[in-house]
């Protein structure tokens, strides 16, 4: 295989030399005239891009890098610029490859009706003489006889704006004339082949959070790994499809995010709304070409570090949905996931873990998923994760302040009352990164019924496009709407898109996985299975649904058999559960259910667990169901 060049499956034409890349980047922050604005990322894209092409050919044998930008040795200046392409086109062979990328600004001649590229001594009144016209490009690429030739221009700006964005004197949209030539140039060449930031009448929109111009960011995302097939080999084709896609994604994301967050701006009455990025897509042109190689992935590991941490904190009795939600993110979500049930762990644990991630300094992403109850007591109101643990609002506003990552933050109350909102006010946070807080307080008949949409919100978000904090807002605020019970929402954040899933493209999807570790044991061991353990309670729905049939139309039910044959479980963990639902017994969500052992004492025993019913006044005046497991033996309706 040549080390870049076309592989085309229909020839078998020998290579008796060795193919060689010269690779040519430019890139142009400060211009001497006044009248072209600086830019802000032009050389850290030239950089960038040069460091993931010489990655990306690092297997190659033969690579040649010329680099000029406002901190190269060189300057960009128009001799320097001239004189490197001359000498590249000279001195390339017929089997090369030449690729040359340009980051600047483009300008059309007005009289001439020229495309040019401006370098750093370029002189807007004096274009012909101290700028480069891309025309001149073409014919000395065209010269060159070299079969493979790469044209890549982040140099565009939108007709009747200005340069990138910039309020000053209009300049004529150099695009179409750009893509007029290259399309000429293309016709002639079978192995030419141009990529433009974006279409005709589109601005190349930069994003500080990147810190690149958002095409070039891709570009070098893609030439990292992102846009390789499976056997490693990043073709041109896959990596303009993968630019476009993200690229349209991107800018669609931040328009998300940037609408929400202006409804919530109207909302308090503020004027001063962000504006929306134009939409820009990126361009190819080329007639004829082949199967183009631009690269290959070295490893898998190049393709970063593991920096998305999730925490799901289950303070009410165990819920499978919840579980589920929590290998999602796992898996789906790539988060690296912590699962902490309130039954089975400390408040000293949990409170530790939110601390230790909220804090971890290398992490982008934190998520933090807490459901449990809010109680409201003398000393101020606590969120109430199983029957001990309680987290202060004021700590949790703490440990966020101390959090450098953007910061997903899930408050999942059922029955709570208004001061669900009190708590989504006071937890926000002037976060540079970014914040989203979603909180809502599903009703006692259905207890879960936010995480059942959370988790039917994730699983409907597509691989490609992922599911950004925006987007997952409004698919809970339509899923949610005339339930009657409000979803409390909060995104700020312009610097960058808030993702509660990444969206991959067909070429970076992680093999998948055969499991995903919780960190939970689900086995008993000796001891019974208990309700807050019902999520892990298998193997015996048949009797589990013989029982509540019996319970249907029985006062008394007794489950009798030998020690150790799993008595308490089947009650505990698979009759009780169902019996919480009340779907398959009318009303029986409302049983007041109690579990006792009876000791030595039993009568004595079952007159303080009825003594527990106290404070149910009004069932004991109505009249009321109860259910009494007795652990040693038998169950009692």
């Amino acid at each position: 295989m040549p080390p870049i060049g076309i592989a085309s499956r229909s020839t078998s034409v020998k290579q008796t030399a060795t193919p060689k890349l010269w690779l040519m980047l430019v890139g142009v922050n400060q211009y001497q005239d006044d009248g072209l604005p600086s830019l802000s990322y032009s050389t850290v894209d030239c950089q960038g891009l040069a460091e993931a092409l010489v990655d990306a050919s690092a297997q190659f044998t033969q690579t040649e890098v010329k680099i000029y930008h406002d901190f190269a040795p060189q300057p960009p200046s128009l001799e320097n610029i001239r004189a490197s392409l001359r000498q590249i086109t000279t001195a390339a062979q017929s089997i090369d490859t030449i690729l040359f990328y340009f980051s600047g600004h483009g300008i059309v001649e007005p009289n001439a009706q020229q495309a040019f590229l401006c370098l750093a001594d370029t002189q807007k009144s004096d274009l012909q003489n101290t700028a480069l016209a891309l025309q001149e490009i073409l014919l000395l690429l065209g010269n060159s006889g070299v079969q493979n030739q790469l044209v890549w221009l982040d140099a565009c700006h939108s007709g009747g704006m200005t340069l990138r964005g910039i309020t000053k004197e209009p300049l004529l949209n150099a695009t179409p004339k750009m893509v007029e030539l290259l399309q000429q140039r293309a016709a002639k060449s079978k192995g030419f082949y141009a990529l433009l930031s974006c279409d005709t009448n589109q601005q190349s929109w930069e994003f500080p959070e990147l810190g690149h111009g958002v095409f070039t960011y891709y570009l070098m995302k893609g030439l990292q790994g992102e846009a390789a097939d499976s056997q490693g080999l990043i073709y041109v084709d896959n990596l303009y499809r993968y630019v476009y896609h993200q690229t349209l994604q991107y800018i669609d994301k931040s328009n998300q995010q940037l609408r929400l967050i202006n409804q919530q701006k109207k909302t308090k009455g503020e004027t001063q709304l962000f504006r929306e990025y134009p939409l820009q897509t990126p361009k190819r042109i080329v007639e004829g070409v082949g199967e183009l190689i631009v690269g290959k992935r070295l490893t898998q590991a190049t393709l970063g570090v593991h920096r998305r941490i999730g925490i799901v904190v289950e303070g009410l009795s165990i819920s499978k949905t919840t579980l589920d939600i929590s290998k999602f993110l796992g898996s789906s979500g790539d988060f690296a996931l912590e699962y902490l049930p309130a039954t089975k762990v400390s408040a000293d644990r949990i409170k530790e873990a939110i601390a230790r991630h909220l804090q971890q300094p290398a992490s982008e992403v934190i998520l933090l998923y807490l459901r449990g109850r809010i109680e409201e007591t003398d000393a101020g109101e606590w969120l109430l994760l199983g029957e001990n643990i309680r987290i202060k609002r004021s700590w949790l506003k703490q440990q966020l302040r101390l959090c450098t990552a953007q910061q997903i933050v899930i408050l999942d109350c059922p029955v709570a009352n208004t001061s669900l909102q009190d708590w989504v006010e006071d937890l926000q946070i002037d976060s540079h990164q970014g914040q989203c807080l979603i909180a809502y307080a599903s009703p006692a008949d259905a207890p879960e019924r936010f995480a059942q949409k959370f988790l039917d919100t994730l699983m409907a978000a597509t691989h490609t496009d992922g599911l950004s904090a925006a987007g997952a807002i409004a698919q809970l605020q339509l899923s949610l709407a005339g339930s009657g019970f409000p979803l409390y929402i909060w995104l700020s954040g312009t610097q960058g898109i808030i993702e509660i899933l990444q969206a991959k493209t067909y070429t970076n999807t992680p093999e998948t996985t055969t499991g995903l570790d919780l960190g939970v044991c689900p086995y008993m061991g000796l001891s019974a299975f208990l309700e807050e353990d019902s999520q892990y309670f298998y193997g015996r729905e048949a009797l589990t649904q013989q029982l509540i049939h019996q319970l249907r139309d029985r006062s008394f039910l007794a489950v009798i058999g030998a020690s150790g044959s799993g008595k308490s479980s089947i009650v505990q963990a698979g009759v009780i559960p169902q019996l919480r639902l009340g779907k398959q017994i009318p009303s029986s969500e409302q049983w007041w259910i109690r579990s006792i052992r009876p000791g030595v004492n039993p009568l004595e025993a079952l007159a303080r667990r009825l003594g527990g019913a106290e404070g149910q006044g009004s069932r004991r005046e109505t009249g009321f169901k109860c259910l009494f497991a007795l652990a040693s033996s038998f169950a009692l309706y």
